[in-house]
């Protein structure tokens, strides 16, 4: 199963996360899942790849954008790559780990992590594709932008509760248990 990841790339965030980090990796690697993530070798895309690796993740998918590149310094792929993928647009590489993943951790993150999240969460709630989706809500993170999308569904401008498309949970331990007890999601008709 390849897990795609979004996460901070900020390692200014403190211990904790990191550490959350280095767990899920290694959590996946021990369970035999590839993970697909944003490729680079820079801050916690790179503690997640090395936590990966030094666990014995098999399969480490790097997506890498060649408009971020031109407008970031130091922008490289991690070393041991077992796959890299370049896209033109920052849009294309989202698209990309949507599509070869079959499923998703989302991390702490910032505006990078909340564009990848509105972009996943809204694949599945317009039916694109049915794959789950773990909000790994630690230390609280999310809970401002989960009652957003609670209000957001209470106010009419969607049918869909959040938890209809995502799995939130604290507990890094969660995630492989969610992943293969998973089954496909009823979702009403968006047009009807």
């Amino acid at each position: 199963m390849k897990i795609g990841i979004t996460l901070t790339s900020s390692l200014s965030v403190g211990q904790e996360y990191i550490n959350l980090t280095r767990t899920v990796a290694e959590i996946l690697a021990r369970e035999g899942f590839s993970i697909v993530y944003g490729g680079t070798e820079y801050g916690m895309m790179a503690e997640l790849a090395k936590s990966y690796k030094e666990a014995g993740g098999t399969e480490l998918i790097g997506v890498m954008s060649e408009e971020l590149k031109s407008v970031t310094k130091g922008y490289k792929a991690f070393e041991n790559l077992d796959k890299t993928i370049w896209t033109n647009q920052m849009g294309e590489r989202i698209r990309t780990i949507s599509d070869i993943s079959d499923g998703f951790v989302i991390l702490p993150g910032g505006y990078g992590t909340l564009e990848e999240i509105m972009s996943i969460v809204g694949g599945k709630a317009n039916k694109i594709y049915d794959k789950p989706i773990i909000v790994l809500n630690h230390s609280h993170y999310y809970d401002t932008l989960l009652s957003f999308f609670d209000e957001m569904q209470k106010k009419q401008f969607s049918k869909i509760k959040i938890q209809e498309l995502v799995h939130v949970c604290e507990n890094p331990d969660d995630i492989v248990n969610y992943f293969k007890s998973y089954s496909q999601t009823i979702l009403p008709d968006k047009f009807v």
